[in-house]
């Protein structure tokens, strides 16, 4: 076999790794300290609410898509008005896209480790910041 084939091979394997590590995320929803259920809406009006990772930072709540299966995400940016659960405290937020200089901010506040990173594909991370309604 030739070591073009070994690193086709390897690069097919990790791509299928990732895909159902990336599933197994999505399904388990794990709880986690800091947790927040965002709870979306659909254009029809379905909601759709998913167990994220959330931190505070500069005094803003943050949420960050570091996968590669974006959904909620994607449903936020499309209507942004969604809820927020945190702390047994439900709220009604408006989900802002966060880019430029506040993204890098929130980006070097918010790291992933190498291993969680690996596991995840190297998705680019993309957050929401979570303003008061």
């Amino acid at each position: 076999m030739s070591v073009a084939s070994i690193a086709a091979l390897a690069l097919v394997g990790y791509g299928a790794f990732v895909a159902v590590m990336e599933m197994a995320i999505g399904t388990v929803q794990p709880e986690m300290e800091g947790g927040v259920l965002l709870t979306t809406t659909d254009p029809d009006g379905a909601t759709s609410s998913r167990k994220l990772a959330g931190f505070e930072f500069e005094g803003n709540l943050y949420i960050g898509s570091n996968h590669w299966l974006r959904g909620w995400y994607r449903r936020a940016l499309a209507q942004p008005e969604v809820e927020v659960t945190t702390g047994g405290v439900t709220s009604q937020r408006i989900a802002v896209p966060v880019d430029g200089a506040e993204h890098a901010r929130v980006a070097t506040a918010y790291r992933m480790g190498f291993v969680l990173r690996l596991v995840c594909g190297f998705a680019p991370s993309r957050f929401l910041r979570l303003d008061p309604r």
